[in-house]
């Protein structure tokens, strides 16, 4: 594993059968997101929590949100040719154009 993996720290909602438990605070996970980026991680993600910015993917370099994201949708895109639009930074990932 090295700092360009992704890594999500998901949100528990209780449901179905585990409606006993509660949901994991979300200071729990951004305090996870932020240990992840202090260990030099480039891609940490909060996940399940609606409108967090820890959905979004920033650059590593500037720190540019690269990609925008509304729930599962993907609202903005700033990286062209696998860099950041902004300072060129390479981004990990396989990218395809747009059509």
């Amino acid at each position: 594993m090295g700092p360009d993996v992704p890594v999500h720290f998901t949100r528990f909602h209780p449901d179905y059968q585990l409606l006993n438990l509660p949901p994991t605070p979300v200071a729990t996970l951004e305090r996870a997101y932020n240990m992840a980026m202090s260990k030099g991680m480039h891609y940490p993600y909060v996940g399940n929590v609606a409108g967090h910015p820890g959905n979004h993917t920033y650059c590593p370099k500037c720190k540019k949100v690269v990609i925008e994201r509304q729930g599962f949708f993907v609202t903005q895109m700033n990286i062209k040719n696998g860099r950041c639009k902004f300072c060129r930074q390479k981004i990990a990932g396989v990218w395809a154009s747009r059509v």
